[in-house]
């Protein structure tokens, strides 16, 4: 009886393992309501053209716009910009993010800023030219996990066999060096073919009723603090898609045009909680904030 119970047991532990494996190779529950924001600001007309996101604690974030080289810190719980900070003059200023010490700002030509205690101190501020294999670069967030800047490519690769690849490259703040070949590397017919699993067109229609490919241009990243994923906003084909470790997509969703007018940034508190920017594209810009729910419809 002993060995049967034993047996009985053992089966039972490699079924439950073997689901939990499942489900962690397969894809996960989205957390989030894309439709119904916890909070929704319209931005001062100055961050019209709101590029780069990232979070300073639970109430504030700090945003830079593409043309200016200023960092704004913005209550998004008053709705009211409270200090600004220059850093340089004019630039195409994309990506922003805050590592608890410094924060990095991208230039879209691969130029990193790091700026220490930048509150205070305009002269700590140090320049880095990344050797990137992209021309336009936009994406950037903080992995604390490995103490490392990630950096999303906006545009196609340099070398033309590797057009249909988009790379998200990795800084080692350490070290201060650049990974030298990407960290990620995502190919846009292998995402074409996840959209349709998705239930998301591969197709998209222009304004003079052509049909436009899909053409995933990433424009912000982020960490999720609590499920390790990596968040990829592509404003162009209003679209967010998620990403593990291992760079296997987990999940896609399609962003609304009415609400998601040119979503240019993301980044997370450290509840889990989302956080997500958009530029007026014609009409006004936003901050949208999204406290995690269980969605019974994933």
């Amino acid at each position: 009886m002993q060995l049967l119970f034993r047996l009985i047991v053992f089966n039972l532990l490699i079924l439950i393992c073997s689901g939990l494996i499942f489900m962690c190779s397969g894809e996960t529950t989205f957390n989030y309501n894309l439709d119904t924001p916890d909070v929704q600001n319209v931005l001062p007309d100055i961050l019209n053209e709101v590029s780069g996101l990232t979070d300073i604690d639970s109430s504030h974030v700090a945003c830079v716009q593409d043309e200016l080289g200023t960092i704004f810190i913005y209550n998004f719980i008053s709705g009211k910009i409270v200090s600004q900070h220059l850093f340089d003059t004019y630039g195409d200023f994309e990506g922003l993010t805050y590592t608890g010490e410094a924060i990095f700002i991208l230039r879209s030509d691969g130029r990193l800023t790091e700026w220490n205690d930048f509150k205070s101190d305009l002269a700590n501020i140090k320049h880095y030219k990344l050797p990137l294999l992209t021309a336009n670069n936009e994406g950037l967030c903080y992995d604390k996990k490995h103490n490392r800047i990630l950096i999303a490519a906006k545009s196609t690769p340099l070398d033309h066999d590797k057009k249909s690849e988009r790379f998200i490259y990795s800084f080692d703040i350490s070290k201060k060096t650049l990974l030298e070949k990407p960290l990620y590397s995502l190919n846009t017919g292998q995402l074409a073919i996840k959209a349709q699993k998705f239930n998301i067109p591969t197709y998209s229609t222009t304004k003079k009723g052509k049909k436009k490919p899909f053409n995933f241009r990433p424009s912000s990243l982020a960490v999720h603090p609590l499920s390790d994923d990596i968040y990829i906003i592509s404003a162009t084909d209003k679209l967010l898609l998620v990403i593990n470790r291992k760079g296997e997509v987990i999940q896609m969703k399609e962003l609304e045009s009415e609400r998601f007018t040119k979503a240019e940034g993301i980044t997370f508190l450290h509840d889990g909680t989302m956080i997500i920017t958009n530029e007026a594209a014609g009409k006004v810009p936003t901050l949208l904030v999204y406290k995690t729910k269980k969605m019974n419809n994933d």
